[in-house]
């Protein structure tokens, strides 16, 4: 199983790169529809500025006179000649819409737009987009008027055949997309790269912490253990004051502690740190259960609990686990299991099988777990609230070291509420 200190690089890892991924996404989506956006403008005012040219061309010639019919066939969808793709033309009507002058002999059903032709008579222009023909159209009708500023006496409405134009601007929008994800696979990479070297230190400063944590622990052992024989020393051959017995009880109590927390902390380091700190191997995980309960049994009895076990037979849970290793993350949990129950009480052991997992769970009658604590409680020196640890006399280590340890067997430990009080933790390993 992965290091959970590399994994959580590894998650960081992720979320930085996302993160940088999104801000260049972003970026990049800003900067191609602002490049569209500016390019089709662009590409519309070139078209409406032809447009323009050719109305205003053929207002010119016409010099305020409205030239007399010269024939073509309005609602013909026939042309003299082909229409192509950017083809300019321009028709000259009268004001009840009567072709009066056709120059490219240009016919398209839905040709001249009437509706154009009354803005035009009344507002004096007027631009839009059609369809003719089957062809997109950007139309521009403008008023003839009489000479020296008269009334209108019809207008010239002048197209463009759109086909080219929309078949650029498609062109432009698929170039961009396909520019954008050029850069956008580019950017993911650069992101990953970036993010791996930026995470060097803090992988370095783990393995550091890691190194120290490891060789302080050695290093406290020994201490430790002295002060503790010292003070039992002077316990048992009575060389203290009678005044001063309480103090050299505390020493041995806090000896005692402090030799827990060293071995805890080597046990959290080396479990993480080394992949044969776990050796797995076939084992009954009930025959295992079975042994820590034999072991912590003297000490529940001294806390005024009781151990309600399955009855024998006990089930068979073949699983691939290092008997120690197991048995360390059990014994922890019945020690904290009768340590917080309240005196009197029962701590019940059950074993069994379920979805191809092998569980073993130990249920409390103490204060329970808040929901805010059931994940936090499995860190290292994390402690529950205070209901928790009202009694508490550990050193914040324990779950952190089961829940280390049930990973390197590829299970999973988890904490529940019981339905009358206290807390439930389930172990579950992988059947053989």
């Amino acid at each position: 199983m992965p290091d959970p200190t590399e994994g959580l690089i590894a998650s960081t890892r992720r979320r930085l790169a996302l993160l940088t991924l999104g801000l260049l996404a972003a970026l990049l989506v800003t900067m191609g529809l602002a490049t569209m956006v500016v390019a089709i403008t662009q590409l519309n005012g070139a078209t409406d500025g032809a447009l323009r040219s050719t109305a205003q061309g053929m207002l010119s010639s016409l010099e305020g006179q409205l030239p007399a019919t010269s024939g073509g066939d309005s609602g013909a969808e026939t042309s003299d000649e082909p229409v192509g793709s950017a083809d300019t033309f321009a028709l000259v009507l009268d004001p009840s819409g009567t072709v009066v002058q056709n120059p490219r002999n240009i016919h398209l059903s839905g040709l001249p737009d009437v509706t154009a032709l009354s803005v035009a008579m009344s507002g004096g222009s007027d631009l839009r987009t059609v369809t003719a023909g089957g062809l997109p159209v950007r139309l521009l009708t403008l008023a003839i008027r009489a000479p020296n500023g008269g009334h209108a006496i019809g207008v010239v409405q002048a197209g463009l055949i759109l086909t080219l134009h929309d078949q650029q601007v498609g062109d432009l929008a698929g170039t961009i997309a396909l520019v954008g994800l050029a850069g956008l696979a580019g950017a993911a990479l650069l992101a990953l790269l970036l993010t791996g070297r930026a995470l060097v230190p803090i992988r370095a400063a783990f393995a550091t912490e890691r190194r120290f944590v490891a060789a302080a622990s050695h290093e406290l052992r020994t201490p430790a253990a002295i002060i503790r024989a010292s003070g039992e020393v002077l316990q048992r051959e009575g060389l203290v004051h009678e005044a001063g017995t309480s103090l050299v009880a505390g020493l041995v109590a806090e000896a005692d502690r402090l030799s827990r927390l060293v071995e805890g902390l080597l046990a959290l380091s080396s479990s993480r740190a080394d992949p044969d700190a776990v050796r797995l191997e076939p084992l009954d995980l009930a025959t295992v259960a079975s042994d820590a309960v034999g072991r912590i049994g003297p000490l529940a009895a001294e806390r005024g609990c009781s151990l309600v076990v399955p009855k024998d037979p006990l089930p068979s849970l073949p699983v691939l686990g290092d008997a120690d290793r197991l048995l360390q993350v059990l014994v922890i949990l019945l020690d904290n299991a009768t340590r917080l129950s309240p005196s009197g009480t029962a701590v019940t052991v059950e074993m069994g099988r379920r979805d191809a997992l092998a569980r073993v769970s130990v249920a409390d009658h103490g204060p329970g777990v808040a929901v805010a604590d059931k994940e936090r409680i499995f860190e290292p020196f994390a402690r529950a609230g205070a209901g928790r640890r009202q009694r508490g006399e550990g050193t914040g280590l324990g779950l952190a070291v089961a829940r280390t340890l049930v990973e390197r067997h590829h299970g999973t430990i988890m904490v529940e509420d019981e339905p009358g009080g206290g807390a439930r933790f389930t172990v579950s390993l992988p059947l053989r």
